[in-house]
């Protein structure tokens, strides 16, 4: 064992590699303290490590103990840095005890071939390559030569950090991520794989975009939605999920599950800061569990695809009461302000509820068309209040430009909407030259 450790699971980026299928892919790790005892340290593995048949997050380990991870055992021989090998714990039976381990012999591969007794094998963990000692040989170059090369290596690395500098300066024409903005930025995808379906739930926001793609092969199933969201939504949403423990957790939680492949994948990234997790075949650890919710939750408010889990029939009869609903509101377009906008939800609502569904119910169509219409309507009222505005703003009649930007405000009332947030400005100029009267 080498004098800083050595990490042992089933990925490639251990010091130990073990084709263990019950290892995780790093699953503990053996350390000295001090430089002299010896301790094993469990790396959130899916089956624990156990020594001597007993959990250890981070234990202590003497010569004798059995560490076991996943179906493999390892004996400790030694407890300590460059200690003697020792006998294991007597058993309480002097029948079964086993023999005392032999002392290892000197390192000796011609003699241990000879004579047939056992050897360590060294594992090569505490060299660093095959030249240590051809490099101990080699004598150093002159100082001038030294220096030089020091010199060069200086100039490659203020160069180096030039570049970086450059490449990361936003280019003008091109529109920054909202990582590079100091705003938030989300990649997530959940997969639901057996041997009857494949469900695929995938979401991005970036850029202040939202995009969600669902995937549902049994049922036929596929949609894509985007949409622009409002920069203060993502500020609350962006401060709950920085709240959320998830930036705390490792990188991936791995679980055994045969026949079934459950899998999700969230990374986020808040003012700069990076963080994914990835959950496979297990439980999701609570920080994950609340910021995947709270992102789905979000994602339902923003489109509306929370009713693809519903039967057909189901979703045919919310779809007809959005539809009922919607023709409401549109022949009420005059009692309010806001139900022209009301009547394009309701109807966006009912078409996106049976899209997926062959054949369409009979609504479908007249929703679509209504819903057009509405958009017409509403185009032509926000085109005439805001004409209305602009002649009172230019004849300084304030009062009256309040009241126009008002009802504007009532009849986009959706603060997504650019015409909501073009009002907004107007509104607020105006309102501060009334209260200088």
């Amino acid at each position: 064992m080498p004098a800083a450790g050595a990490r042992v699971g089933r990925a490639s980026g251990n010091d130990v590699v073990l084709h263990d299928p019950a290892l995780s892919r790093f699953h503990c790790r053996f350390y000295f303290k001090d430089g002299q005892a010896l301790y094993v340290s469990d790396l959130a593995s899916t089956n624990e490590t156990l020594v001597n048949n007993r959990p250890s997050p981070d234990g202590r380990l003497r010569a004798g103990d059995r560490i076991t991870i996943g179906e493999t055992v390892i004996k400790v021989a030694r407890d300590a840095a460059g200690g003697a090998a020792e006998p294991p714990p007597a058993s309480p039976s002097p029948a079964a005890a086993p023999p005392p381990l032999p002392p290892p012999p000197p390192a000796d591969p011609a003699g241990a071939a000879a004579g047939g007794k056992p050897m360590e094998i060294d594992l090569g963990l505490d060299r660093e390559d095959g030249f240590e000692s051809a490099r101990a040989l080699k004598p150093k170059a002159p100082l001038k030569a030294r220096l030089l090369i020091y010199a060069g290596i200086a100039v490659m690395v203020v160069a180096a950090v030039g570049l970086s500098a450059w490449l990361m300066k936003p280019r003008a024409g091109r529109k920054p991520s909202a990582a590079a903005t100091g705003g938030l930025e989300i990649h997530y995808e959940k997969v639901e794989a057996g041997a009857k379906n494949i469900f695929r739930y995938a979401m991005a926001l970036e850029g202040g975009t939202l995009s969600v793609r669902i995937d549902n092969l049994q049922d036929g199933q596929h949609v894509s939605r985007e949409k622009k969201t409002d920069p203060k939504i993502l500020e609350l949403l962006a401060s709950s999920l920085e709240q959320s423990g998830f930036f705390q957790l490792v990188d991936e939680y791995q679980g055994l599950a045969p026949g079934v492949w459950d899998q999700a994948d969230l990374t986020i990234v808040v003012n700069r800061r990076a963080h994914r997790v990835r959950v496979l075949n297990r439980l999701q650890p609570d920080a994950f569990k609340k910021a995947r919710e709270e992102i789905e939750e979000f994602v339902r408010n923003e489109i509306g695809l929370y009713a693809l889990a519903l039967p057909p029939e189901k979703l045919v009869e919310i779809g007809r009461n959005a539809w009922l609903t919607g023709q409401k509101l549109y022949d009420e377009r005059e009692v309010r302000h806001d139900n022209l906008a009301r009547t394009i939800k309701s109807l966006t609502e009912a078409e996106s509820l049976v899209e997926t569904l062959e054949p369409k119910p009979d609504f479908y169509e007249k929703a679509i068309a209504l819903r057009e219409e509405a958009r017409r309507m509403l185009q032509a009222k926000y085109e005439d209040y805001l004409f209305r505005a602009d002649r009172s703003i230019k004849l300084n009649d304030w009062k009256e430009a309040n009241a126009h930007l008002q009802v504007l405000l009532e009849t986009v009332s959706d603060r997504s909407d650019e015409r909501y947030d073009k009002v907004y400005k107007k509104l607020v100029d105006v309102q501060r030259r009334l209260n200088r009267k």
